[in-house]
Order: C-alpha cells, then structure tokens, then sequence
C-alpha cells in the first residue's frame, strides 16, 4: 500500500508535465503545419493566375483592400480547404477576444474584429488577413488551433507577412507590441492610477493619456488649457 501511495504521488506530480510538454509539442506541429499551408496555398495561387510578385495576386487588387468579402472567398477558396469564412458564417465574435503575451501582463493588442478577412480551414486553424502599409506584401494572422486555448502569442497565435516573389515570413512579435503607459508614452495610460504613477493627471477626453506629467523637473500642463498646471 505504502509502495503504491508513493508511485501515486509521483505520477500526479509528474503527469501535469508530461500534458504540457505534449500540448506544446501538438502546438508546435500546429504551427509547422499552418506555415506549409500557407506557403503552399499562396504559391499555388501565384501559380494558378500566372504571377510572380504578390502585388500582382488578384485579391492584393482586385477587393478594396480586403474589404470586399465575397471577391476574398472566392480567391482563397480556390487554394485552400475552408470551410467557413467572413463571406459566410464566420464571424469575428465567434474567435477569442484576447490573447496572453508571454511573461507580460498586458494582452496582445490584436483584434479579430479588426480584421477584414478571416477563414477556417477543415484542420480546425483560422486564419485572417491584413493589408500592409506596403503595397507589395500583406499579412496573416493564424489561430493554429481555432477556439482552443492557450490563446497565447507564439503558442497558438502566429502572424506571417507574405512578400516578393513568395517569401513568407514569421512576424509574430508585432503581435507583443504593446502601447505601454511609460513617461514617454503618456496617450497609453489609461487609469487614474497608471498616470499618478508618472505624477501626472488623468486627461478627462475619453481617448486615455495623462495631463501635466514631471520628467526630470519639468513640467507639462494641460495643452487644451497652456494657462492651467496639474503638477503636484
């Protein structure tokens, strides 16, 4: 009884271990797998309409910007398995509204609702799309296991940039950029609390910031108000 208490103990200190490194070792196969299908799902595209710079891929002009969901699907469903998309019964109120960034407490400032394309393929990954600011590359956002959890940056969640002649890249570490609340960032602050940390006054717009805040002996007032100062 003794010997099988002790092997107890041990298998319920060790299993929770065993589940993690298993889950991360499924998530890494996820991401490997939703890597190749993109990959291959563009240059099959660039194939099929005979070009060979993705700013001359059809939808890259052809949708408003990603914006006209209809033309989206019927470019995507043309190379990739989907099974649902924003042109018919998936929406972004349906996807995880939040995701962790690692050894941070602030979230990943991504939004799907910001999105303008999204799709589901039959593997249970989701993807959505994002015009660039460059006209020439465009980027996307990958799920690698749908409504699942963790619903963490570099775990589950992944944003690629497809560019040049078919280059796809990994990009996911714009998906931790977050707009911090620091002295020299004061519109990020978004509580009385995170204002009065930098000695300053909370703006009353709406919009988030702090008003007057000290740096290093100065002072900043109110610029609605140049005549008024809040330092304290």
């Amino acid at each position: 009884m003794i010997t099988l208490g002790i092997i107890g103990v041990v298998a319920a200190l060790t299993l929770p271990v065993l589940i993690n490194k298993n889950q991360e070792k499924v998530l890494e196969t996820q991401y490997a797998k939703a890597k190749t299908v993109l990959a291959n799902g563009y240059k099959l595209m660039m194939a099929k309409t005979e070009n060979f710079k993705v700013e001359h891929l059809p939808f890259m002009n052809d949708c408003n910007h990603f914006t006209e969901k209809a033309c989206m699907s019927n470019e995507h469903k043309k190379v990739f398995n989907i099974v649902a998309d924003s042109a018919t019964s998936l929406d972004s109120d349906l996807l995880p509204t939040d995701y962790i960034i690692q050894g941070e407490s602030e979230k990943s400032p991504f939004k799907w609702s910001e999105v303008p394309y999204i799709f589901a393929t039959t593997d249970g990954m989701t993807y959505g799309l994002l015009p660039d600011d460059e006209l020439t590359s465009f980027s996307v956002v990958a799920d690698v296991n749908g409504l699942k959890n963790p619903n963490t940056v570099k775990k589950d969640l992944y944003k690629f940039r497809y560019s040049g002649n078919g280059v796809l890249s990994d990009v996911s570490f714009e998906l931790e950029e977050v707009n911090k609340c620091t002295i020299d960032n004061v519109d990020a602050c978004k509580t009385q609390e995170a204002c009065e940390a930098l000695n300053g006054t909370p703006s009353n717009d709406g919009y988030g910031g702090c008003y007057s805040v000290v740096w290093w002996g100065y002072c900043f007032a109110d610029y609605n108000n140049p005549d008024s100062s809040y330092c304290r």
